[in-house]
């Protein structure tokens, strides 16, 4: 219907969609033409992004700067937490899975996770590193970068006295070395254990154990390792010796000089001292000397010379002591605290045995100021281990004693007694030299009862010697005056009594005995089994 004033043109028809129809031909073409442009406008993209976009990136220094950019932003990241302060450093550790999760290569991996170990036991810090130490190492190392690395992290943990994961790794070192064929260094690192070993506090049992233990594997080295044999078979023996097994000690001796011959010892002065000191040990006195002087004659000024040089000079000492030049002992051990000064650390065992052995030739010497001053430096070693103590604290003693201050002396003796009933009870004639320095000290400060139940413990230890001079005959005396001062008589007089049958006839202990045994008597002092006798009834006559 049109609308009213509308005019209808004849030559326009109306149209619907409906009555719209397309030729087929037509139809598909105008389709081929929008699938065609639709694959133009994505070729045209990728080639855009790839070919100009990507191989512009790689060959252009835009992506390669910006990833060495990160790269190196990441790195001195991680220098600086390795190098910063300890906290830093501890929580770079603890985060480093996270901290180095963007280097994919595992040996870089590796090497970085090395470099904060390294941090760590640069600080001290070696046992925080232990779990990651572990998992760095690998299982079946055959480089001699392992075994070198191997051999630091060992030192590490031993300046830390962690004496089970330094043996550890002394032995990884070791089995490294060996695969390598690098004998040398595979004996360093023995050697290194060894000397660990040697000198760690432990049970003696133990100590031996873990000795045998390294001697075995050393064994396996064959004529390279000979030597090392024969120092830990001196080792062992001792420690025997210092555990009163004398007969253990002797065999150890022997078997370590039967790994070596002694007029093909090599050439190197470190070997002569050695066993120069395995001779003195077995009390060869005489060809110790001869190998010690020429270990000596070659030693130089390399630091690695300086336990050696200094050992040299203390057994030399020794034996100038023993052969009865104390004078020229004195002097070599004045040269080898000389000697070791700066060189050897000051927490070293060599320093408290070096002064307690000089402080007892000043001793003998009877130069008593000289003796307390060395006894002292020795004692005064935080690390001497308890046993070690008791001869330095035994011969302070005896100084003070000498030097008339007996308030010191009871102080340093009840310590040598504790000390020496502790490690050494077995030791009775060592034991009984040591009660009665102690009952001397008790009578100069006038503590009577404890002087005379002291001197009774010194003459139970001491062995029983005939004749007037012996340690065993001085207990006596100073037991039986103390009892005498106490007005203990009956007890007095038996002692007076043994003393009369073990001094000299006619001497003037003999004479001073017998007129304490009188004095005794004047109080009414009588022996054993003489009441009895007076009192027994007469028999009657039949």
């Amino acid at each position: 219907m049109q609308s009213p004033g509308e005019q209808q043109n004849p030559d326009i028809e109306e149209l619907n969609d409906d009555d719209l129809e397309y030729k087929p031909i037509v139809k598909y073409a105008a389709i081929g033409l929008g699938i065609v442009a639709l694959l133009g406008v994505e070729y045209a993209t990728y080639s855009l992004g790839f070919s100009r976009g990507f191989n512009e990136g790689v060959t252009s220094e835009v992506v390669s700067e910006a990833v060495n950019t990160a790269a190196v932003e990441n790195l001195t990241h991680f220098m600086q937490a390795a190098t910063a302060d300890e906290a830093t450093l501890m929580e770079a550790v603890r985060d480093r899975k996270n901290g180095l999760a963007w280097i994919k290569n595992p040996e870089v991996h590796r090497e970085a996770e090395w470099m904060l170990a390294v941090a760590l036991m640069n600080r001290g810090r070696v046992s925080a590193a232990g779990e990651m130490l572990r998992e760095l190492f690998p299982r079946d190392a055959v480089t001699p970068l392992w075994g070198h690395r191997a051999m630091l992290v060992a030192r590490a943990y031993a300046g830390e006295a962690a004496l089970k994961p330094a043996a550890a790794y002394y032995r990884y070192s070791a089995r490294c070395y060996g695969k390598l064929k690098r004998a040398k260094d595979q004996l360093k690192a023995y050697t290194e254990l060894a000397d660990l070993l040697s000198t760690a506090e432990m049970e003696p049992a133990k100590q031996l154990a873990e000795l045998k233990k390294l001697r075995e594997e050393v064994a396996r080295l064959g004529e390279p390792g000979k030597l090392l044999q024969a120092n830990l078979l001196a080792c062992m023996g001792r420690i025997h010796r210092v555990n009163g097994d004398h007969d253990a000690a002797l065999a150890c001796f022997e078997q370590g000089l039967a790994q070596v011959e002694l007029d093909k010892v090599p050439t190197l002065a470190g070997a002569a001292v050695s066993l120069g000191s395995v001779l003195l040990e077995k009390g060869d006195i005489e060809r110790a000397g001869r190998l010690l002087r020429e270990g000596l004659s070659r030693l130089g000024e390399h630091p690695g010379d300086a336990d050696y040089l200094a050992a040299a000079l203390r057994d030399l000492a020794r034996i100038e002591l023993e052969t009865g030049n104390p004078d020229n002992a004195l002097a070599l051990l004045y040269r080898a605290e000389g000697a070791a000064m700066g060189r050897i650390e000051q927490n070293s065992p060599y320093w408290y045995f070096l002064y307690d052995q000089r402080g007892w030739i000043h001793f003998t010497r009877e130069t008593w100021d000289s003796a307390l001053a060395d006894f002292n430096r020795a004692l005064a070693a935080e690390n001497m281990p308890e046993p070690h103590r008791v001869q330095p604290l035994e011969g302070a003693g005896r100084c003070c004693i000498a030097l008339g201050r007996a308030e010191e002396a009871v102080a340093y003796l009840q310590d040598a007694v504790l000390m020496r009933e502790r490690h050494f009870a077995a030791d009775k004639p060592a034991l009984g030299r040591v009660y009665l320095a102690l009952a001397q000290a008790y009578d100069m400060v006038g503590k009577i009862r404890e002087a005379a139940d002291t001197y009774a413990l010194a003459v139970n230890n001491l062995p029983v010697e005939q004749g007037e001079e012996n340690d065993r005959f001085n207990a006596l005396m100073g037991r039986a005056y103390a009892l005498s001062q106490l007005k203990d008589w009956n007890n007095a007089i038996m002692v007076w009594q043994e003393l009369l049958q073990n001094a000299k006839q006619g001497s003037a202990r003999h004479r001073e005995a017998q007129e304490q045994f009188d004095h005794c008597r004047r109080f009414g002092a009588t022996l054993p089994g003489e009441e009895d006798a007076e009192e027994s009834p007469e028999t009657p006559e039949p």
